[in-house]
């Protein structure tokens, strides 16, 4: 059966920290989805996630509005920047951290994985300078 999740039913959820919310829209827990998982997620000016990973999870990222910038490889050195309307491929177990590039507009992103909800493990380490 097809479901609808109508955009007056999603709420804000915490992300992985106060800079950042999560709107679960596709999820096991929102519609009993087993393999895919989709939200929007905001990200203040300046912000950015821990260091981490998803597991198994491949993770498929569209620029709503704002600019990105991902880290990710040996010590997180390979940067890369995106902006409205670009599409970003993290492969499972990718080590990265994703940030808000601007320091006055919020980052909204629209983002799939192939797991059934929010799968995030974060790892030790420190940004390169």
């Amino acid at each position: 059966m097809v479901t609808r999740v109508s955009k007056e039913s999603l709420t804000g959820n915490p992300g992985q920290n106060n800079a950042m919310e999560r709107v679960i829209a596709i999820s096991r827990d929102t519609v009993g989805s087993e393999n895919l998982y989709s939200s929007i997620v905001h990200t203040k000016p300046g912000g950015r996630t821990e260091i981490h990973h998803h597991g198994a999870c491949e993770t498929s990222i569209y620029i709503l509005a704002g600019r990105a910038r991902f880290y990710s490889g040996e010590g997180l050195r390979d940067i890369i920047d995106a902006n409205e309307g670009d599409f970003v491929f993290v492969p499972a177990f990718e080590v990265h951290v994703e940030e808000n590039a601007s320091g006055s507009e919020d980052l909204v992103v629209l983002l799939s994985r192939n797991c059934p909800g929010s799968v995030v493990h974060i790892v030790d380490g420190t940004m390169p300078e």
